[in-house]
């Protein structure tokens, strides 16, 4: 009897240290999963290995709506539209056939080919710069004003490039990373996206262009420190006209446009950090840009507005 108890005390003991272990090896876990997105915020929480997934949401009645919008918009316009809710991976896609000029939209695989060089060594992103005579450009941005000799590093150049979309800072980084990467190991090329031209302009439809902000958004390209402070540039952006205008000041868009007026190809493409419901949207229009920019807004607000439980 004596024995059977003291069996019995030890297999207590077994039991309760195991339970410890357990409920401290999660609250490790969790301190540590924590820790990893509190360093980067702006990633997929499936990089840290967390179940992202939300309540499902029936997105028929959403795009019903978009479809009815869109067929609105006056005949012969070229669109292109693609929406992600990224938790589930739905997708819905209207007019993704129609590739428009990228434009501005570019200068985000730029610097993503940027880091990717960085991180393998062949450069650094703390090297300074010096502006030449062929990198000004005053089309968007104000760095060609300091003009040529102006000395900046490439993390400098990066920033200028998404969050103004400066144009000279663009040439610079080109003008840096040309030949540094083997084609096949450049950010379109890695994520199997065509690379066309028309009237030597580089072209993409809206779900191709959405493939790049996810590569991001799951650090599948650069690193995770890389990905994020990319994303980070483009939720500083200066255009407030399109996905963000009516969207609420304290949700987080990593967005980039695109503006290519001489023959209207207007764009904004982003990562709209939705409470606990984000989704890739990217909008890709032939009309004037003051019509884009009021077309833009008010899908992302309409979306927005679905997403999060509006209706």
């Amino acid at each position: 009897m004596k024995k059977r108890y003291f069996w019995g005390i030890i297999a207590v003991i077994v039991i309760l240290n195991m339970l410890a272990w357990v409920v401290f090896a999660r609250n490790d876990s969790a301190e540590q999963l924590k820790k990893n997105r509190a360093a980067h915020p702006l990633l997929s929480p499936r990089v840290f290995v967390e179940n992202p997934n939300d309540i499902l949401i029936n997105f028929v009645p959403l795009r019903k709506q978009l479809e009815k919008k869109f067929s609105g918009l006056p005949e012969g316009t070229q669109y292109s539209f693609y929406f992600e809710y990224l938790p589930s991976g739905t997708s819905m896609r209207i007019g993704d056939d129609n590739e428009l000029i990228a434009a501005s939209l570019i200068k985000v695989p730029l610097v993503m080919n940027l880091y990717r060089a960085a991180e393998l060594g062949k450069t650094s992103l703390d090297r300074t710069i010096t502006l030449t005579e062929s990198d000004l450009d005053g089309t968007y941005g104000s760095l060609w004003e300091k003009g040529a000799g102006t000395k900046l590093t490439l993390h400098q150049l990066a920033r200028l490039a998404l969050e103004e979309s400066d144009n000279t800072a663009a040439h610079a980084i080109y003008s840096h990373i040309d030949g540094m990467l083997e084609e096949s190991d450049q950010s379109l090329a890695q994520l199997d996206i065509d690379q066309n031209l028309q009237n030597g302009q580089a072209i993409i439809n809206a779900k191709s262009y959405a493939s790049v902000l996810k590569s991001l958004y799951y650090a599948s390209y650069v690193s995770r420190q890389s990905s994020n402070e990319i994303l980070t540039y483009l939720t500083h952006s200066t255009e407030h006209e399109r996905l963000t205008k009516k969207l609420p000041s304290t949700v987080k868009v990593a967005h980039k446009n695109g503006v290519y007026n001489q023959v209207w190809s207007e764009s904004d493409c982003g990562i709209v950090y939705a409470p606990k419901r984000p989704y890739a949207l990217c909008i890709m229009l032939g009309l004037p840009e003051h019509e884009s920019n009021t077309f833009m807004a008010d899908v992302s607000k309409q979306i927005f507005d679905y997403v999060t439980g509006a209706k």
